[in-house]
């Protein structure tokens, strides 16, 4: 059935005063006083839906006057009611076949086409009721809800628009309208058209969480806020409310809060999953892995295989030392391995052109073209490409865009949107773009999909940008280089792995002058890590417990946004360290800045940057590098807790990782130990990554190119994979 809803008519009385005639004209071949009167009684009936009363009515008066088509009208209303879609038909029919211009049964035969999924025939219906009377404002309500279910965005907006025209206090259609302006990604006219039914109806919840959702999206943050809270004084057990505030209040870094509305969402309905989930999310944002995996588990005990809820799952894992490789890689199989789909597996991909020179064409799957730290590792290899011998798609499942969106359109030979398609149907545009090798961006993080692969869209698929294997069969190929898997690593994969020379890719941007070592005004040392809470693991506190206990006088500052400055964070962050006889006036807390060189400054109050494990630091890691800070690393036995190991290497420092936590301190120490050497190393550590393989864009790109061009001449002559 026709996910199509809000239609008015269906099961709705003629209400208008004129209900007896249509145009002026009657709709009683032999009108009477009478009959009349019957009809309005049986009209009341049908109203407080007394069907069998009303069915009575209806057929007596037929009794007595076999072509009254309004009796006719609206024993067809009762057949549909009642599931007798074919009888509905019939009588409907029949009363227009009596009364051509009887725009309510034109409208309501069209809405029992859209109920039996015969879309052109209800729009057909839907037109012949406004050519009956031009100015029915419900049958272009209900044209653009058909438009709209087939996804015709901009014809739904013009037939809403009519409807409001007609009928400026149409609420269905402003929020309909709404929902349509946000599906073409234009967020100010579906403001507008909210503030629109809240004029009308002050208490329209639907609308209230509709435009909180919108400002949320805009960035207009504390407006969303109170629209939330004025949606909650009408509506205080409204999960959809209560949710949307927590889940932006933990976006805030206001947990406190947060977690306040959450549970009281819970308290009104404790089976909701995506309360559940939020509440997990928020438990993850804080870094009580236990508590999260806790409530993302009990999402997975009452929808089992909720995608986002394992995605997040694998997300944690990443973060917990506590996983063997094995454990860490059967989880991976566990709450994947379902998603794989063998009949699609076997397609021969008979209509791609084999030529091993041809133009290859290469789609990136991603919900991050837009400002975003993946964003910024590809952006540098999607502007160098050939497109001489590359076609570019860009597949987009997000309509959060800026100004760097803009630069990834120009970029690409082609940019798709697919955020409003099922993941099916994303492969089928894949597959009929003909793409040679699909590349899924970071596929655990943000609203990455990377279950379209399962579908096989292309004979070649690469994880690019995740943390370890997408335990998918279907994933061919994961990019790595021989600092991050080496040969004798350990670490499972579904996938090949294709070592590149270098694995990550950095543009050089404008950032603040390398400043003096502060120990050497300080006369102490401080350390610093700006990476999320949930990166600091138990293993972790501990390690850095150790690291403060042997240099004296040292402090660590920490900063993620507002997150380390908020009560809850900052009491739970401090008890973490007083476990540990740290004192927390050893710690440095720092709320955010939004101005990115202004973030970027809190580096001048630094010396050292540590590392976190397992899960490392990425493009903190080179942001701290660039600014003159020697991060100290441990190095692990899997991609996550090896991607700064890698980075170091790169630029020559292979001595800043260590190989086991009192390795780890010692390197510390060595570099707390003398603060003039520590300084030497501060202004030469900027010079030194823009001038390593990190940085050389053009470079990166032609070895990415030969990658694929690899893969493409291995497929075209065997079909298969292998290892590079």
């Amino acid at each position: 059935m026709n996910n199509i809803t809000n239609r008015g008519g269906t099961g709705k009385i003629f209400t208008e005063t004129d209900r007896n005639q249509i145009n002026g004209k009657t709709i009683f071949k032999k009108p009477s006083a009478s009959l009349e009167e019957i009809f309005e009684i049986g009209n009341t009936y049908h109203k407080n839906n007394q069907l069998g009363k009303a069915e009575t009515i209806y057929r007596k008066i037929l009794e007595n006057v076999p072509e009254h088509s309004g009796a006719l009208h609206f024993l067809g209303v009762i057949a549909h009611q009642s599931g007798n879609i074919n009888r509905a038909i019939e009588l409907i029919e029949n009363a227009i076949k009596l009364t051509p211009e009887y725009h309510t049964a034109h409208n309501n035969l069209g809405n029992i086409f859209v109920d039996i999924g015969e879309l052109d025939k209800a729009t057909k219906a839907f037109k012949r009721a406004i050519k009956a009377k031009s100015d029915y404002a419900q049958a272009y309500y209900n044209l653009g809800l058909i438009e709209s279910s087939k996804r015709n965005f901009n014809e739904a907006i013009d037939y809403l628009k009519k409807c409001v025209d007609i009928n400026p206090r149409h609420i269905e259609a402003h929020i309909e309208a709404g929902q349509n302006f946000i599906n073409i990604g234009n967020k100010i006219n579906a403001q507008i058209a909210y503030k629109i039914v809240l004029d009308i109806d002050n208490e329209n919840t639907q609308a209230r969480l509709k435009l909180a959702q919108i400002l949320n999206d805009l960035g207009i943050i504390e407006e969303s806020q109170k629209e939330y809270e004025l949606g909650l004084k009408i509506a205080p057990h409204d999960t959809r409310l209560l949710n949307g505030l927590g889940r932006l209040l933990a976006k805030m870094g206001k947990f406190q809060l947060a977690f306040q509305y959450l549970y009281q969402s819970l308290e009104v309905n404790n089976k909701n999953t995506e309360t559940l989930h939020n509440l997990g999310s928020a438990y993850q944002a804080i870094g009580d892995i236990k508590k999260a995996t806790d409530y993302y588990e009990s999402v997975l005990k009452i929808a089992p295989h909720a995608a986002f809820s394992e995605k997040c799952l694998l997300f944690l894992a990443l973060n917990d030392p506590s996983y063997s490789l094995d454990q860490f890689y059967d989880l991976h199989l566990k709450l994947r391995g379902h998603n794989n789909k063998p009949e699609h597996s076997k397609k021969k991909f008979k209509t791609i052109n084999r030529n091993l020179n041809k133009r290859i064409k290469l789609g990136y799957i991603s919900s991050d073209f837009r400002k975003h730290v993946v964003a910024q590792n590809i952006a540098p290899m999607l502007t160098n490409h050939n497109h001489e011998k590359f076609e570019i798609f860009l597949y987009s499942h997000s309509i959060n865009e800026d100004e760097y969106t803009e630069s990834f359109k120009r970029s690409a030979d082609h940019f798709k949107y697919i955020d409003l398609l099922t993941d099916e149907e994303a492969a089928d545009l894949i597959e009929k773009d003909k793409i040679d090798i699909l590349i899924t961006l970071a596929g655990r993080f943000d609203e990455n999909r990377p279950l379209i692969a399962t579908y096989r869209p292309a004979p070649i698929q690469v994880s690019y940008h995740d943390c370890a294997t997408s335990g998918l069969s279907d994933m061919d190929y994961y990019f790595t280089d021989k600092f991050i898997s080496p040969k004798n690593s350990k670490e499972k994969f579904t996938e090949k792995l294709y070592h590149l020379p270098t694995y990550y890719q950095y543009p050089i941007r404008k950032m603040p002058e390398v400043n003096e070592a502060p120990v050497i005004k300080n006369g102490y040392i401080t350390f610093c890590c700006f990476n999320k809470p949930e990166k600091l693991s138990n293993q972790v506190i501990e390690l850095w417990a150790q690291v403060l206990k042997r240099i004296p006088d040292s402090r660590l500052m920490l900063k993620y946004f507002d997150y380390y400055c908020e009560p809850l964070m900052k009491s739970r962050i401090k008890k973490l360290f007083t476990d540990y006889n740290i004192s927390p006036d050893r710690l440095i807390l720092k709320a955010k800045n939004d101005v990115r060189n202004e973030h970027l400054k809190l580096y001048h109050e630094a010396d050292i940057s540590l590392d976190p494990l397992p899960f490392n630091g990425a493009t903190t890691t080179f942001e701290a590098l660039s600014m003159g800070l020697p991060v100290i690393t441990l190095k692990g036995d899997r991609f996550v807790s090896r991607v700064t190991t890698s980075m170091v290497a790169h630029i020559g420092r292979p001595e800043f990782a260590a190989n086991t936590p009192e390795a780890y301190i010692k390197i510390s120490e060595d570099l707390s130990s003398n603060p003039n050497k520590l300084n030497e190393i501060r202004q030469n550590l900027r010079s030194q990554i823009h001038n390593s393989s990190l940085c050389n864009n053009e470079v990166y790109t032609t070895e990415m190119e030969k990658a694929y061009r690899n893969m493409w001449a291995l497929w075209c002559d065997t079909n298969d994979y292998r290892e590079f």
